[in-house]
């Protein structure tokens, strides 16, 4: 059961990773960030809505009352579809590799965001992951002609890191869990389409003259990541534990390095591969300490 949570949420993981050359080939056909947002969680409401009708068989399974779906609105907006969009819009500036490694720094974001507006101990050897966090990111910067374009990147994806543990603080401080998982997905991918697409409306960013190609591949784009890569995470978990799990991810990184550097022609210098070992190896010294917290609570609750 082990061996197939392992090879479930390494899948899952590596899926992820592919995602950034899928997106890469819809800005091939025309799409802009704010396009591929929106229609990534537009795509994603009709098919979560049929799989809760097939599951439940009735429209009691949306109720949710007014101030989780206020939540579920502000973590939409302000944390998914924000980390989304600047991720996405990332690409360009600095590639699909190193703009998802920068990303990576959410779980050292969501350790400072608790710190900071839950009062949660950090620890020294958290304050030590913060710190290599940030000089791993120095790796990242060069001088040269596009040096604004790779600090406007950088810039972007720290931004996605942060949204993203945004998001993550926000499902389990607005109490958002007890929800079913898959209601849960259809409301903010509600949200995040709206949001996405009031952006984009408002900066006159979304395109919708677009070839079939480019839905083609949006359309895959949201199955791949918002059914399968997620689906095949969740039952990961339920045969190793989410600190396994969460782990294995750091798989999507590496994954997005080594399609980024082998199929897209992306630079990947000694200096930005020792500056991604750093960040990664803070994101899982955060994971394994947020482990052994948990595993101690457990031990004083028995």
């Amino acid at each position: 059961m082990k061996l197939k949570g392992i090879i479930f949420t390494i899948i899952s993981a590596t899926l992820f990773g592919c995602a950034p050359a899928i997106i890469q080939k819809i800005y091939y056909y025309g799409a802009t960030p704010e396009t591929t947002t929106f229609f990534r969680n537009l795509f994603a409401i009709p098919i979560t809505f049929i799989i809760i009708l097939f599951q439940k068989g009735h429209l009691k399974q949306f109720y949710v009352t007014k101030k989780q779906l206020f939540s579920i609105a502000i973590i939409s907006c302000g944390g998914l579809a924000c980390a989304t969009l600047t991720l996405v819009s990332a690409y360009p500036f600095i590639g699909t590799s190193m703009a998802t490694t920068l990303h990576f720094l959410y779980p050292v974001f969501v350790a400072l965001i608790c710190f900071l507006f839950f009062k949660e101990k950090l620890g020294k050897f958290k304050v030590i992951a913060l710190i290599l966090s940030f000089i791993g990111i120095l790796f990242f910067f060069e001088k040269g002609d596009n040096s604004n374009h790779i600090y406007l990147g950088i810039f972007l994806s720290v931004i996605s890191g942060l949204a993203n543990a945004f998001y993550i603080v926000g499902l389990d401080k607005f109490n958002l869990r007890e929800i079913p998982s898959m209601v849960l997905t259809f409301f903010i991918s509600l949200f995040a389409a709206i949001g996405s697409l009031l952006f984009g409306l408002c900066t006159n960013r979304i395109h919708i003259a677009l070839p079939h190609q480019a839905y083609f591949f949006m359309f895959l784009n949201s199955v791949l990541i918002a059914f399968v890569a997620i689906a095949l995470l969740q039952i990961g978990i339920k045969y190793l534990n989410a600190t396994m799990a969460a782990m294995l991810s750091l798989f999507e990184p590496v994954t997005s390095n080594v399609i980024g550097v082998l199929f897209m022609n992306e630079d990947m210098t000694f200096k930005k591969m020792i500056g991604s070992i750093i960040i990664l190896a803070s994101a899982m010294v955060i994971i394994l300490l947020d482990h052994s917290k948990a595993e101690t609570q457990n031990k004083q609750i028995c």
